[in-house]
């Protein structure tokens, strides 16, 4: 059960990080965004140019950022241009490496930097995704209440951390940089959709024929957390200043009220 509730947490961070992302990139310059990003963006950008060419594409435009003309808006166009000789998988193996990029650049921080902030995350009570799938509605509706609980322990861990101490602000820059892009931004989310399901796919076998993965699994769980909650804060965060500016527009009169 526990390898089901991971594929839907992971399907969750996809969503997320895609909708922070192109919330971003309305509010400001999608290029703006991206150096802001700018760890992530070199990481699941140059994933996805390799999983290009090993499946027999054609690169003809590589950047790691948009053009600095590119106005606003989430669905601007591709930073680069690749022609697929896989018409149906290139895109899915492309889309499937910079995930696992990001993913596996996350470990690693996680690894070198995370520690100190993951030890003050995890200790606070109720700080877990929950490890089954709801079964009822009062399972649902617990499970979606823990949410706001989420929220609560992310701005707890913040206040309480030793910013004084370099590996935190590096770690909590590196992790938005790497868990907003770990989905492939303007890309053809389909793709994106069928590689996340092609991981899920892959971590429930190694559970089938590795002994050891579940332990594994449960070893990386606060970290998984703190990244969904990461990508929650965020999105709602986004969600309230985007309101907020719409609304001043609209009293200012710059904009009609719809």
């Amino acid at each position: 059960m526990i390898y089901a509730a991971l594929a839907v947490w992971l399907l969750g961070i996809l969503f997320m990080a895609v909708g922070t992302y192109r919330l971003w990139a309305r509010m400001i310059r999608p290029q703006y965004v991206s150096w802001a990003l700018l760890p992530g963006t070199l990481v699941a950008e140059m994933a996805y140019i390799f999983g290009c060419l090993v499946t027999g594409g054609e690169i003809r435009r590589a950047k790691i950022v948009p053009e600095a003309g590119s106005r606003k808006g989430g669905d601007s166009e591709p930073a680069t241009e690749a022609t697929a000789r896989l018409k149906v998988l290139g895109p899915i193996i492309a889309s499937l490496l910079a995930v696992v990029a990001c993913g596996g650049a996350i470990l690693i921080v996680h690894a070198l930097l995370g520690e100190p902030v993951l030890t003050q995350f995890a200790s606070l009570p109720s700080a877990a995704l929950p490890k089954t799938l709801p079964t009822s509605w009062n399972a649902f509706w617990g499970q979606l209440d823990g949410q706001l609980t989420l929220l609560r322990r992310v701005c707890e861990t913040w206040t309480e951390l030793q910013w004084s101490n370099w590996r935190v602000p590096l770690f909590v820059y590196l992790a938005v940089c790497l868990s907003v892009r770990l989905a492939p931004v303007r890309r053809d989310l389909r793709a994106t959709l069928a590689a996340v399901v092609a991981v899920a796919i892959l971590i429930a076998l190694l559970g089938l024929v590795w002994k050891r993965f579940d332990s594994l699994v449960q070893d990386v769980w606060s970290l998984v957390t703190y990244v969904w909650s990461l990508l929650l804060f965020l999105l709602v965060l986004t969600l309230l200043v985007s309101a907020v500016a719409a609304l001043v527009r609209v009293l200012s009169g710059k904009a009609k009220a719809s």
